[in-house]
C-alpha cells in the first residue's frame, strides 16, 4: 500500500518540473555559498587566523532612506532624523565638511536657509 502511495506522483509532469526547479535553486545556492566561503579568510600560514581589523572578508550594502527634514520642532522627530544620518555616516566614510553638506541636502529650504544665515 504504501509503495502504491508512493508510484502514484512519480509520472505526474508538474512534480518532475518543481523537483527540478529546487535542485536549480538548491545547486544555485551552494553555488554561492561556496563563493562566499572562498571569500573569507583562510587559517593557513600566509594569512593570519585572527581578524586584525584592517581588513573585511566581503562587503555588505545597506540602503537608508533618509527622508526630508522640514523643519519641525518635535525632539522626537529630529532624533529619529538624526540617528538615520548617524547610522548612514557610520557606514560611509565622510569628512566633517561633506556630513553637512550631505545633511543640508536633506533639509526643506527654509531650513537649509536659516542654517546659512546661522553661519553667518
Amino acid at each position: 500500500m504504501a509503495d502504491q502511495k508512493k508510484d502514484e506522483g512519480a509520472g505526474d509532469p508538474i512534480k518532475i518540473l518543481l523537483e527540478e526547479a529546487l535542485k536549480r535553486q538548491r545547486n544555485m545556492m551552494m553555488d554561492n555559498f561556496a563563493q562566499i566561503l572562498q571569500r573569507l579568510p583562510r587559517g593557513d600560514t600566509s594569512t593570519s587566523s585572527s581578524y586584525s581589523g584592517s581588513a573585511t572578508p566581503f562587503k555588505v550594502q545597506v540602503k537608508f532612506d533618509i527622508p526630508i527634514f522640514e523643519g519641525q520642532i518635535d525632539a522626537t522627530a529630529i532624533d529619529k532624523w538624526l540617528n538615520l544620518l548617524e547610522g548612514y555616516f557610520s557606514v560611509h566614510d565622510f569628512f566633517s565638511w561633506e556630513k553637512i553638506t550631505f545633511a543640508l541636502l536633506k533639509v526643506a529650504p527654509h531650513v537649509k536657509d536659516w542654517w546659512e544665515t546661522y553661519c553667518e
